[in-house]
């Protein structure tokens, strides 16, 4: 009997301890609920309740950071403060320690802010987010060079940040080459810089960058190359176009484009042997690179262009313009430049069949010079209504300082009343020679 009562209390005082600590979760869990519901009101009132209810969630005080920052009134202590106490309930917390120096900085304390991101550092020292946070302070404290390193690390982690570090890099006045060695060594990284240093007409420190992807073996961003060449094409640098062009054609990545210069086997330089047409896929038998010498299709509204299959004047392709009738339209979406030679006699042939293409203003060739049309702009005649299969051609002079040329497929607005063009176009076996 008294065993038996003596397991009775046992039990009693084990299931009482049991519902206790239950309650104590359950308490425990009704304050951090209480504290989540508070603190997603997203008011400092609120923020500050639920602070109380659950005191160690270092989320909270972070969030109320975030809240202090964008109000009109910021008060750069209080986030300070705030991130702080953030800090201390969640000291492993690497991101919130580089917030906290964020905070300390604004607020004009550069020594706390120094401590805190070192603090965050060492907590993730491979955060890209973290090494670039800091990356900004030293610059703004003038630590250019070691915010170097730093920003080293946020390149190679996280691709969303690299234009931004080599903007800061430049901004910082780092030297060229350092900011360089900063870059991945992989055609993704050097890619990017490489459009970087384009936009900004940094064309000298590109030229570098240009060689470190021609070095390697590996595939390449093809787009990237072209935007390169087209930095080089606004800003007039025609050797160092005809340079970037070589290379593509040499590296392994663009052999497709190799085959279609016999005329370039012999040397670097694209116009070589005269015998040869100048223009590149003038049958349209090769895809379209719509970049660098070759053709470039630009899409416009009320108009499809496209390499056709159906109807051909010789091979099995030709270029489609469409137009739909809806719009007195500017049309110059078909260009290719071409390397020529000053002062020197050229003729200009290509095959085209019309149907139905109204208007007085109809689409014709051009070709001019890209840097100054004074020196040549000569045009083939007005094409309109229906045509079979015609040459179109036209021969010209380059002048004393040609040595680029556009061809462009071209339908200036009409200036009738009926004016918006409708109809089809095909071009075939476009070609540009030297006359003898």
């Amino acid at each position: 009997m008294e065993i038996t009562a003596k397991k009775q209390t046992l039990n009693i005082l084990g299931r009482a301890g049991l519902v206790l600590i239950l309650l104590g979760f359950a308490v425990a869990s009704t304050r951090e609920g209480i504290a989540s519901w508070l603190g997603r009101k997203g008011t400092i009132e609120r923020l500050g309740q639920a602070q109380e209810w659950d005191p160690t969630d270092p989320g909270l005080p972070v969030a109320a950071a975030e809240l202090l920052s964008n109000l009109p009134d910021e008060d750069s202590a209080r986030v300070a403060h705030s991130l702080d106490v953030a800090t201390r309930e969640g000291p492993n917390r690497a991101l919130n320690w580089a917030l906290l120096g964020e905070a300390e900085e604004f607020a004009g304390d550069d020594k706390k802010a120094a401590m805190a991101f070192e603090r965050g550092l060492a907590e993730f020292p491979r955060s890209p987010k973290i090494n670039w946070v800091y990356a900004n302070f030293l610059i703004r404290a003038g630590d250019a060079q070691r915010a170097l390193g730093l920003m080293r690390v946020a390149i190679a982690g996280d691709p969303a940040l690299r234009t931004g570090a080599f903007d800061l890099a430049w901004r910082a006045g780092l030297p060229p080459e350092e900011i360089l060695e900063a870059v991945p060594d992989e055609p993704q990284a050097l890619s990017v810089y490489l459009d970087y240093l384009g936009r900004t007409n940094r064309l000298d420190a590109a030229k570098d960058v240009w060689s470190r992807l021609m070095a390697r073996q590996d595939a390449i961003d093809r787009d990237a190359a072209f935007r390169y060449f087209d930095a080089l094409l606004y800003s007039r640098q025609i050797d160092a176009m005809n340079a970037v062009w070589s290379d593509l054609v040499r590296h392994n990545a663009m052999s497709d484009v190799a085959a279609r210069f016999p005329a370039t086997a012999a040397g670097s330089n694209l116009v070589a042997n005269r015998a040869y047409n100048l223009v590149m896929n003038g049958g349209f038998e090769a895809p379209v690179l719509n970049g660098g010498f070759d053709w470039r299709l630009v899409p416009v509204e009320s108009a499809q262009i496209f390499v056709d299959t159906g109807v051909t004047h010789q091979g099995s392709h030709s270029l489609y313009i469409g137009f739909d009738g809806t719009h007195n339209i500017d049309f110059g979406q078909v260009v290719q430049y071409v390397l020529v030679d000053p002062d020197t006699k050229y003729r200009f042939t290509a095959y085209a069949r019309g149907d139905k293409i109204t208007t007085d203003s109809g689409p014709r060739f051009a070709i001019y010079d890209q840097i100054d049309r004074r020196a040549l702009s000569v045009e083939t005649p007005n094409m309109t209504g229906t045509f079979p299969w015609e040459g179109q051609q036209v021969e010209f002079t380059t002048g004393p300082q040609t040595r680029l040329v556009a061809i462009q497929v071209q339908r200036p607005p009409s200036r009738k009343l009926d004016n918006e063009i409708a109809g089809n176009l095909w071009i075939d076996d476009v070609e540009l020679v030297q006359v003898p």
